[in-house]
């Protein structure tokens, strides 16, 4: 009995230690993100944000990433090259894909998603989604068929299906 009761204990003052540390890392973490100056958090959200499009998508088609300090947050426009063949039904899952992992970068204050494809041999813009922090922070809660009216933007081509 006494030989449970000290697992027990040694158990629960590993899980304990094991927290504080896991709390001290984030702490430094926090520490980190505040005294990052305005272009080391500029390329911080453009790491995540390539990093998250890389990790979404099998070929390559991020075309440009603008950021745009806004206080302590930022907005940024993400170009994506789409294949002349796709529809807005495409499109729309490509784009709820992609926000539902954006949502967890904390630095964002506005997200813009540009979509681009040839149209009379000129790369045309046939799709802009903007979100707020708001509307990205609810992106959970809709289907990629709401994007339309869940954005705070929206602007479709005529070329676009």
């Amino acid at each position: 009995m006494l030989i449970a009761l000290l697992i027990f204990v040694c158990a629960v003052s590993v899980q304990y230690i094991i927290k504080m540390q896991n709390s001290e890392e984030e702490e430094t973490i926090i520490e980190a993100k505040a005294s990052m100056t305005q272009e080391q958090l500029k390329t911080h959200t453009m790491l995540m944000m390539t990093e998250i499009v890389l990790k979404q998508f099998v070929e390559n088609i991020m075309l440009n990433i603008e950021i745009v300090p806004v206080d302590d947050k930022q907005n940024v426009i993400v170009s994506l090259r789409a294949s002349e063949f796709l529809k807005e039904s495409t499109l729309l899952k490509d784009s709820y894909n992609l926000l539902k992992e954006i949502q967890h970068v904390e630095e964002i204050n506005d997200i813009t998603l540009k979509w681009f494809m040839p149209v009379k041999n000129n790369n045309t813009e046939i799709l802009t989604v903007t979100f707020d922090d708001e509307a990205l922070a609810a992106i959970n809660e809709i289907s990629y068929k709401d994007i339309p009216q869940a954005a705070t933007q929206y602007i479709k081509h005529e070329h676009l299906d």
